[in-house]
């Protein structure tokens, strides 16, 4: 694979059709091709423009279509190709209420989508990019003990404990970024939103684009009854593969958390 062609920052307006809307992309993807022989740039460059503007003519019902069917078409048109890879990122808006208030906001989140092709096949992976928030654990703790030291003499233990069970201790907030990528095995089907559904359940709290004082509340009321470590949020992100029997078996994952100056993330490998 000595041979490496690539074409970067192609854009490409798509129409995702689900559930009976349509919902429209706009994608910027990278090619990257290892064909054996060396061809003319027009060439290959003509096959990538033609497969993926077919792709986008049809329409998709999922992300990660766009990229395994471009891939696809491209195989047609250069078969000595070794491997390949088709990359895509596009912003993807769901509609939410917040929590008290209930007002309509539009939640605007990154979905992946990759392509490979290895070994004579083509492996399509979905994911999605969110941001939310996680409270401190560490300080969460020192403030518990600290509160529990004021709070003896004045009531008993009994009371001190109900006490911390109604009332929220603070800590401090990061902002943080996840990122869920599956490849699925072959007859099963993942849903982009139960990626970002997974992502925002394994934080601390879900943000919101608009608040209002009441919401503003309830979003920090709730981050604090649930401190994460940032490495917490990354094993979080695998409790529906261990907790339920309804989600498809993964091929292949990888998932990353980042909280400001935390990182974690972890090697991509098989997952069962």
């Amino acid at each position: 694979m000595e041979y490496l062609l690539g074409f970067r920052g192609i854009e490409r307006l798509v129409e995702l059709k689900k559930r009976g809307q349509v919902i429209v992309l706009l994608p910027r993807m990278e090619v990257f091709l290892y064909p054996k022989d060396r061809m003319p740039l027009h060439e290959v460059q003509e096959a990538v423009t033609s497969a993926i503007d077919g792709v986008v003519e049809r329409g998709i019902s999922s992300p990660e279509q766009l990229p395994a069917r471009a891939l696809e078409g491209i195989r047609r048109s250069i078969p000595n190709l070794e491997c390949a890879r088709i990359e895509m990122r596009a912003e993807y808006v769901v509609f939410r209420r917040t929590p008290v208030t209930k007002q309509e906001t539009q939640e605007m989140y990154q979905v992946l989508a990759r392509a490979s092709l290895e070994k004579g096949e083509i492996v399509p992976m979905l994911g999605a990019e969110v941001t939310g928030i996680t409270a401190c654990p560490c300080a969460h703790e020192g403030l518990i003990e600290k509160t529990r030291e004021r709070l003896r003499g004045e009531f008993s233990e009994e009371e001190i404990r109900t006490i911390f069970n109604l009332v929220p201790v603070a800590s401090h907030n990061q902002r943080n970024v996840s990122t869920l990528m599956l490849s699925v095995s072959e007859g099963e089907k993942i849903e982009v939103d139960s990626i970002i559904e997974i992502l925002e359940n394994s934080m601390s709290s879900r943000l919101y684009e608009v608040l209002k004082r009441e919401d503003e509340v309830e979003v920090v009321y709730r981050a604090h009854l649930n401190p994460n470590f940032v490495e917490d949020t990354v094993r979080k992100i695998l409790v529906p593969w261990r907790t339920s029997h309804h989600c498809p078996t993964a091929r292949w994952c990888m998932r990353r958390a980042r909280a400001w100056r935390a990182s974690t993330s972890t090697t991509p490998s098989p997952s069962g």
